[in-house]
């Protein structure tokens, strides 16, 4: 079977989306020789506190990103859903509409680590590759976790892991590739905090970004941080 060029996949709560998710996966999408990556903003987490951005602010925002980054294209399939989201049901539609296409989900170090509590998580294997960004300085194999989890961890890394990108080429899914990003520690919620206490965030989010945030009055004092 004649494989087409991998997709990449990165999915989030973006509320807002921010320099800290755009430039580890610009980054990583070099490594790996990756040429669009659809931008995925979740409807409402089912492992998160629900958004303090509506849906449609948020997908206007990532929008805005693709506008200007040419390997990002926008999907709103979560969105459109309505519905709690889970990675595994957006993987088996994006596998069901390209057979032939290797997929690549981009996730942080920190989403590896809680890989075993995710929704299904084994069948996630059977759908894509995972490609992973380094975040907040974070190793894979340096963990705080229990040594029973980080066994865990190490055992699955022993067993998909891959050090040569162009593995994730040859083969619809299966893999784990560490792309060892530069580190950017902000948060979502580091930004939200600080738009709500009126301190600058310009280093931390584009400027048609911030602009849209302040246009739509988002992140206000007002909003509930629980």
């Amino acid at each position: 079977m004649q494989l087409a060029p991998p997709l990449g996949i990165f999915g989030g709560t973006f509320d807002p989306i921010h320099n800290g998710h755009i430039y580890p996966v610009l980054e990583a999408a070099e490594k790996a020789n990756i040429k669009k990556v659809a931008l995925m903003p979740c409807y409402i987490p089912s492992h998160k506190n629900p958004a303090s951005a509506s849906s449609e602010d948020r997908l206007k925002m990532v929008e805005l990103i693709c506008d200007d980054y040419p390997l990002f294209y926008p999907d709103s399939r979560d969105i459109k859903r309505g519905k709690p989201t889970y990675s595994v049901d957006s993987l088996t539609e994006i596998r069901e509409a390209n057979p032939t296409t290797p997929l690549c989900f981009f996730i942080g170090t920190d989403s590896l680590k809680n890989l075993f509590t995710w929704h299904d998580w084994p069948t996630l294997f059977s759908l894509c590759h995972f490609i992973v960004c380094d975040r907040q300085g974070e190793s894979v194999t340096d963990s705080n976790q229990n040594s029973e989890h980080q066994q865990q961890l190490q055992t699955l890394l022993n067993k998909r892991q891959v050090f040569n990108p162009i593995d994730l080429h040859k083969s619809l899914a299966g893999h784990i590739f560490v792309a060892n990003t530069q580190t950017l520690t902000i948060s979502s919620s580091d930004i939200r905090q600080q738009l709500a206490n009126a301190q600058s965030s310009e280093a931390f989010i584009p400027p048609k970004i911030l602009d849209y945030i302040h246009q739509h009055k988002l992140y206000q004092p007002s909003t509930d941080f629980c």
